[in-house]
């Protein structure tokens, strides 16, 4: 049998080596426990599921809505839409309107007009995905903002 004496220090080292990371890991649950940490989390995913919503539903309608409000006169493609982080602001890239009627040689050049990147201020968009009432109301608004940008 083959007996090792342990000196105090090494010892001591492992003791503390032990509580430091158990001390670690007791660190990183309360941070992520925190009421900050858990309203941060709460808030992306919020902000995530609204662009989610935005990107599908809402471009779907506002085409819709769009067509309806020109009359059946223009074609709108949205690249994408987005809220800002505020959740009072969205944001539609490469925005391109097209004539719907009018001669073949028309319809077979370019769209009639192309917005790179248009910021519609929209308070409380968070509330949209809850209230057809509301969805409405935003459509409208960003139809006329579309509508007022394309003709500058």
């Amino acid at each position: 049998m083959i007996v090792r004496q342990v000196s105090p220090i090494g010892n001591q080292r492992a003791v503390a080596m032990n509580m430091a990371s158990g001390s670690g890991r007791k660190w990183l649950t309360a941070l992520i426990l925190s009421p900050g940490m858990i309203f941060a989390s709460a808030y992306l995913l919020v902000w995530v599921s609204m662009n989610l919503w935005l990107n599908h539903n809402f471009k779907h309608h506002l085409k819709q809505i769009f067509a309806a409000e020109t009359g059946q006169q223009y074609r709108i493609d949205i690249g994408s839409l987005r809220s800002e982080a505020d959740l009072n602001s969205l944001t539609l890239k490469q925005l391109e309107l097209t004539s719907v009627g009018g001669t073949e040689n028309q319809r077979a050049s370019r769209p009639a007009f192309q917005i790179e990147e248009l910021r519609i201020e929209c308070a409380d968009i968070s509330f949209v995905p809850f209230n057809t009432a509301d969805e409405l109301l935003t459509l409208r608004k960003v139809c006329r903002a579309i509508l007022l940008n394309s003709v500058q």
